[in-house]
């Protein structure tokens, strides 16, 4: 499908478009962060249409206040939930500790964890930009390679009405962690996929019927059966590791989902499961952001461990970043040199905050031997019972201390 599609093959003037390769919810943003400039874009999406996909749903205040005034941030309070609780749980102990972002009203207009399913962010980013002039939207077109000299890039693509050749003045590849973009830049994504694959599963049951203290996000320590449990607006949804030789099919079968369940909450007999699916989980970040003219951002630049939700705020941010270095460049705001700060900002981020924050995620909640796990729960307790240690958490975890040492956000006066 496409609409407002721009010449082929030929530049016709100095500021022609940007071309994005990947159609979720970071090439979506981008574009529609162009587009509102006034900068004409084109978006390559090997999918036919936006597809359901329950893998993120969590939008950090940082991010809110970041988009605050695009629309963005505005229609996801529309389509999303408010949570402004966090708990730490064990299976066995039940609430350790809970945090209220009340204590960063004065840090944020947006004092809680904004729960929405990502696909329906992207959806709504492709109607609004499906009405807006200059957009040319491209699905079920797969991206098969580019060149690049110094006046632009010239993309290739398979359509259903066979090969695509189109001409663009810079080019964005957002098309996941798995993506054509970098390895044809043949840029290094070096990191490490974690041992044990994610098993999430969604459901209609109301979980605090059954753990009524419940809040709307949790994390649970247990060496073993780590994980989380948050609610989405149509559903709670829950996950846990998958150890060992076990299959995928094997892995997402009733009778195994049932017991699973059932070592967390005994006696629970299978609910109804909307969602299930099975997920790897990876820490990596590419060598480099940029080649020429040609950038990476999202998943395509950066994966990590999906505790603490930071892998979709983070490729939001560096869309709007990057799509704010274009428009300086587009309109003459600014020279070429404005995009070198691109990588030089959000690479570091990447590395020193999310990856070390989601790290620490991870190894809080798989610590194992009772000592070393009364230790942490007595941190938590004692972070939460304290607000000046309770800020400073919430802070870090909501990405607003990252955001303001990257210079993205400014403290609230």
């Amino acid at each position: 499908m496409g609409r407002n599609a721009a010449g082929r093959g030929v530049r016709k003037h100095n500021h022609d478009r940007v071309a994005i390769v990947g159609g979720g919810p970071i090439g979506l943003t981008a574009a529609y962060l162009l587009a509102a400039k006034n900068i004409p874009v084109t978006v390559f999406e090997r999918e036919e249409r936006v597809l359901p996909d329950y893998r993120a749903s969590t939008f950090h205040p940082g991010t809110m206040d970041l988009f605050e005034g695009t629309g963005i941030s505005e229609a996801l309070l529309e389509m999303g939930i408010q949570c402004p609780t966090v708990q730490y749980r064990s299976w066995s102990d039940g609430k350790i500790a809970e945090f209220d972002h009340y204590v960063i009203k004065d840090d944020t207009g947006y004092p809680f964890r904004l729960q929405c399913e990502q696909y329906k962010l992207a959806g709504w980013l492709f109607d609004q930009l499906s009405e807006t002039p200059g957009v040319d939207l491209r699905y079920s077109h797969r991206v098969t390679g580019f060149d690049q000299d110094d006046t632009g890039v010239t993309v290739t693509a398979d359509g259903p009405d066979g090969k695509v050749t189109l001409v663009a003045d810079y080019l964005i590849g957002a098309d996941g962690g798995r993506s054509t973009i970098r390895k044809a830049l043949d840029i290094g994504f070096e990191g490490h996929t974690f041992p044990d694959r994610i098993l999430v599963m969604g459901t209609t049951l109301d979980l605090r019927a059954v753990l009524p203290d419940l809040a709307f996000v949790n994390y649970v320590s247990d060496p073993v059966y780590y994980g989380h449990i948050l609610r989405i607006p149509d559903l709670w949804r829950m996950s846990t590791p998958i150890q060992d030789n076990m299959s995928d099919e094997e892995a997402l079968r009733d009778a195994e989902i049932e017991k699973r369940l059932q070592k967390v909450i005994p006696d629970l007999k299978l609910p109804d499961i909307r969602v299930r699916g099975v997920y790897a989980a990876h820490q990596r970040v590419a060598d480099s952001y940029r080649k020429g003219r040609a950038f990476l951002a999202g998943d395509a630049a950066h994966l990590n461990n999906p505790k603490g939700g930071m892998g979709l705020n983070g490729g939001m941010h560096d869309a709007l970043d990057l799509a704010g270095r274009l428009t300086k460049i587009w309109h003459g705001e600014a020279d070429a040199r404005e995009l070198d700060g691109y990588e030089a900002l959000r690479r570091p981020e990447a590395v020193n905050d999310i990856h070390r924050q989601t790290q620490q995620n991870m190894k809080n909640l798989t610590v194992s031997g009772e000592e070393a796990r009364q230790q942490l729960f007595d941190d938590w307790r004692r972070k939460s019972a304290d607000p000046a240690l309770a800020r400073e958490m919430l802070l870090q975890s909501s990405m607003i201390a990252g955001l303001r040492r990257c210079g993205m956000l400014k403290e609230r006066v």
